[in-house]
C-alpha cells in the first residue's frame, strides 16, 4: 500500500509542472505572432511599394529580336534607289502602369498627347489586361511621334512608366518606279522578289540583334543589348539619270502610238555594265500590287483572282531579260561576221538581190521585192537585203550557222544577275534545213532576248570582247569593305580586230544613209542596224521592230537596243521607223549627260558608191520598205 501512494504523488507533481511550462510557452507564442502581425502591418503599410518594386525588379521585361537594316540598293554613282526607314511600335506594359497608383495618370496623359489614343481605349486595357507586360499599342510609328514622348517621359520620368518601343523596318523607293524592274521589291520578312531585290537577297538581308532587360528598384529600365548586323549596300550599274530619260522618251512614245510592249536597254560596250533597262509595263515599287496605271476600278472588280494574278505577273515581267522574240534584220550583223571570220566573204564582196527566191515550196522575199540588184557587202547591211544573207549562209553551212548562233551567246542565258532570263530557242542543227537556214540568216526562225542581242552586238563593235552583262557594280558592307566586286567579266573573244571595224563602218554608214537613218542624232556619230521580224502566225500580221546602235560608231562608248512589240498602227506596224526615232530621242539627251560630244563625219573606206544599179533606182529606193522578210508558199506543180 505503501508503494502505491508513492508513485501516485509523483504523477500529480509531474502534471503540475507541465502545466508551468506550457503556459510559458504559449505567452511566448501570443507575443511572438502580436510581433508578427505588427511587423507585417508596417510591411503592408509603409514598405509595400518598396517590397512590389522589388518583386519586379527581378522580373525579365523583354527579350525579343532587334531587326537589322536591309541592305541600300544605290545608282552607280551613289543614288540611293532603295532603302529600309526604321518605324517603331508602341509596347505597353499594364503591370507596371498600374504597380502603382502615382504611374497610372501621367503615364496615360503623356500616351494620349504624344500618340493621340483615345483614354477610354487605355483605361479599357488595363482593366481587362491588368497582369500583361506586352501590350501592342500601336505599330509602324514614325521617329516624330516617338521623340514627342520621349520628351514627356524624360519631364517625368518618375512617373511615367510601363511604356517602350520596339524597331522594325519598311522598305522605301524614293524614285517610285523608276527602274522597277531592275530593283525589284520585297515582300513581308524582307523576302525579295524580282530584279536585284531578289537576286541578290542574301547580301541585302543581316542578322536580327537581341534586347534582354528588367527593371529596377525605381521601374527604370535596365537593358543589355546584343546589336544586330545590317545588310549589305548594292551598288548597281544604274545610272538613275538615264533611266529617268529612257523612261520618259517611252512615254512620250506611247502617248502617240500604243503597242504590246516597248524594251530599251543601254549597255557599256567595254564592261557589259546596264546603265538603264526599261520597259511600258513598269510598277510603283512602293505599291506594287497597285495595278491602276493599266486597268480602270470597274475592269479590275471584274477580274477573277487568277486574271488579277496573271495581269500582275505581266506588269512584273522584265521583258528586256524574261522574254524572247524573233530578232528579224538586225542578226544580219552576225551572219555576216560569221562568213568575214571564216574567210567565206570579204569586205570587198559583191552580191546580187533579185527580189525573191524559191527553195523548196516557198518563196522567199527580199524588203524590195523588185531587188535592189548588185550590191557591196556593206550596201548589203544597209539596206538589210534578205538574198544577200541567204547566199553568204549557204557559203556558211548551218553547222558553222549553228556554231557562230552559240560562239555568240545565243540559245542560252548570259548570266546576267536578274532572276528569271531566258535562254532563247534555237532550231536544231539537223533541223536547219535549205529554208529555215536561209530564214535564220535574216533573224527569223528562232527566239533570242533582248540582253544576248546587246552583248553579241558589243562584241562586234568593242573589237570583238565579249564581255557578261550585269546590273551590279560591287556590294559594300557596313564597314565600307568591298563584299564582292562584279569586275568586267571577259568570256571570250567573238570577232577579230578587222571585223569589228567592218561591222562599226558598215553601221555607221546604216545610220548615215540606208535604213535607219531617223536614228540619227545632229552633230553625233551614231551606228547601228534596224529590224523588222514577223511574230507568231505569219499570216497574222504582226511584227517586232527595232534599232540596235552605239554612238560614237568609230569607237562606241555607249550601246542601246529598243525592241517594239506590235506596234498598233496600220501604217507603221512593219516599220522599223518608231525604233528608229525613240532611239534619237533618248541618245539626243544621254550623249551630252555622259560626256560624248558632237564629232565630225567619218571617212570610211568601205565599198559603197552611194547608187547601185537596180534598174533605174537610186540609193532612196533601196531602203526597206515595210517588213524585212516575207515568207510565203510556192503552189507545187501537179
Amino acid at each position: 500500500m505503501a508503494v502505491r501512494r508513492q508513485k501516485k504523488k509523483s504523477r500529480k507533481q509531474l502534471t503540475r509542472k507541465m502545466q508551468k511550462n506550457f503556459l510559458l510557452v504559449f505567452m511566448v507564442v501570443v507575443v511572438l505572432f502580436m510581433c508578427l502581425f505588427v511587423r507585417m502591418a508596417y510591411i503592408r503599410v509603409v514598405k509595400g511599394t518598396q517590397y512590389s518594386n522589388a518583386v519586379l525588379s527581378h522580373q525579365s521585361y523583354v527579350n525579343t529580336a532587334i531587326p537589322y537594316k536591309r541592305g541600300t540598293i544605290t545608282d552607280r554613282n551613289g543614288v540611293v534607289l532603295a532603302t529600309s526607314t526604321p518605324v517603331y511600335n508602341v509596347i505597353f506594359d499594364p503591370s507596371v502602369v498600374l504597380s502603382d497608383e502615382k504611374f497610372k495618370e501621367p503615364t496615360l496623359d503623356a500616351l494620349v498627347e504624344a500618340f493621340s489614343l483615345d483614354r477610354t481605349e487605355l483605361e479599357r486595357i488595363l482593366t481587362e489586361y491588368p497582369e500583361s507586360a506586352y501590350y501592342v499599342l500601336l505599330k509602324d510609328q514614325p521617329y516624330e511621334r516617338i521623340e514627342a514622348y520621349e520628351a514627356l517621359r524624360k519631364a517625368n520620368h518618375k512617373v511615367i512608366k510601363g511604356v517602350w518601343f520596339e524597331t522594325e523596318y519598311v522598305r522605301e523607293y524614293p524614285y517610285g518606279s523608276s527602274a522597277s524592274h531592275v530593283i525589284g521589291y520585297t515582300n513581308k520578312g524582307d523576302v525579295g522578289t524580282y530584279g536585284i531585290e531578289q537576286y541578290y537577297n542574301l547580301y541585302l538581308n543581316g542578322k536580327n540583334g537581341r534586347e534582354a532587360g528588367y527593371y529596377d528598384a525605381e521601374l527604370n529600365l535596365v537593358k543589355k543589348v546584343w546589336e544586330a548586323e545590317d545588310g549589305d549596300t548594292i551598288v548597281s550599274t544604274i545610272d538613275i539619270y538615264l533611266q529617268n530619260i529612257v523612261e520618259e522618251k517611252i512615254e512620250e512614245f506611247l502617248q502617240e502610238y500604243s503597242c504590246e510592249n516597248i524594251g530599251v536597254v543601254m549597255m557599256d560596250p567595254d564592261t557589259g555594265e546596264i546603265y538603264a533597262m526599261a520597259s511600258n509595263r513598269g510598277f510603283d515599287l512602293n505599291d506594287p500590287r497597285n495595278l491602276d496605271t493599266y486597268y480602270t476600278a470597274e475592269e479590275q472588280a471584274a477580274m477573277t483572282d487568277e486574271e488579277q494574278l496573271a495581269a500582275l505577273n505581266a506588269m512584273w515581267r522584265n521583258f528586256c531579260v524574261n522574254d524572247t522574240y524573233e530578232p528579224g534584220s538586225t542578226f544580219k550583223l552576225l551572219t555576216v561576221s560569221a562568213g568575214l571570220e571564216e574567210n567565206l566573204i570579204s569586205s570587198s564582196t559583191s552580191l546580187y538581190c533579185e527580189g525573191a527566191r524559191t527553195l523548196g515550196r516557198w518563196t522567199i522575199h527580199c524588203n524590195r521585192k523588185t531587188g535592189h540588184g548588185s550590191l557591196s557587202l556593206t550596201e548589203a547591211l544597209m539596206f538589210s537585203c534578205n538574198m544577200a544573207m541567204m547566199d553568204i549562209v549557204q557559203k556558211e553551212g548551218r553547222s558553222l550557222f549553228r556554231y557562230y548562233q552559240e560562239h555568240f551567246g545565243l540559245g542560252s542565258k548570259t548570266g546576267i544577275d536578274l532572276p528569271g532570263e531566258a535562254a532563247g530557242i534555237l532550231i536544231d542543227e539537223e533541223l536547219l534545213n535549205e529554208t529555215e537556214l536561209a530564214t535564220s540568216s535574216f533573224g527569223q526562225g528562232f527566239n533570242v532576248t533582248m540582253v544576248q542581242m546587246l552583248s553579241a552586238y558589243c562584241s562586234l563593235v568593242n573589237g570583238g570582247y565579249y564581255y557578261q552583262p550585269h546590273v551590279v557594280k560591287e556590294i559594300v558592307d557596313t564597314n565600307g569593305a568591298t563584299v564582292l566586286e562584279n569586275k568586267n567579266s571577259l568570256l571570250h573573244c567573238t570577232v577579230s580586230n578587222s571585223t569589228s571595224e567592218f561591222i562599226r563602218q558598215a553601221a555607221y554608214l546604216t545610220v548615215e544613209s540606208g535604213t535607219a537613218t531617223p536614228a540619227q542624232v545632229e552633230g553625233y556619230l551614231i551606228g547601228g542596224k534596224t529590224g523588222t521580224a514577223q511574230k507568231g502566225n505569219r499570216e497574222e500580221g504582226k511584227y517586232v521592230v527595232s534599232f540596235i546602235g552605239g554612238a560614237p560608231a568609230d569607237d562606241p562608248e555607249i550601246c542601246i537596243y529598243v525592241v517594239i512589240d506590235e506596234i498598233h498602227d496600220e501604217t507603221l506596224y512593219n516599220s522599223s521607223k518608231p525604233a528608229t526615232q525613240l532611239t534619237s530621242n533618248i541618245l539626243a539627251q544621254a550623249l551630252p549627260y555622259l560626256g560624248i560630244y558632237p564629232d565630225g563625219d567619218i571617212d570610211y573606206g568601205v565599198e559603197y558608191t552611194g547608187e547601185q544599179e537596180a534598174g533605174d533606182e537610186v540609193i532612196d529606193g533601196l531602203l526597206e520598205e515595210g517588213g524585212e522578210a516575207e515568207v510565203s508558199p510556192t503552189p507545187i506543180p501537179e
